[in-house]
């Protein structure tokens, strides 16, 4: 690694830290609009009502958690019905 190298690595991490935005946004006071939604989703999520957290997202969610529901016990009704057709197999006629 070369003097210029090491001058330039230098001088970029020396001025990085003076052009983080964090500490501007700190001065002024100004919370970021990404951030408001943020902690509103975060609220809406974190609010004590008695919901699983993979129900708390609306509509969609239950119509999704309840479609799989209803697909196991369709997937689960059809092993047992294999397992019958292959515990008892059909009489052949000769």
């Amino acid at each position: 690694m070369s003097v210029k190298n090491v001058a330039q690595l230098v001088f970029l991490q020396s001025s990085r830290h003076f052009s983080r935005t964090s500490v501007r946004a700190a001065e002024t006071g100004e919370v970021a609009e990404g951030y408001k939604r943020l902690k509103a989703i975060q609220a809406k999520f974190q609010k004590p009502d008695g919901k699983p957290v993979f129900l708390k997202g609306g509509p969609m969610d239950s119509a999704l958690y309840y479609t799989t529901v209803v697909l196991c016990f369709a997937g689960i009704a059809g092993m047992g019905k294999l397992f019958y057709e292959l515990s008892y197999p059909a009489k052949q006629e000769d």
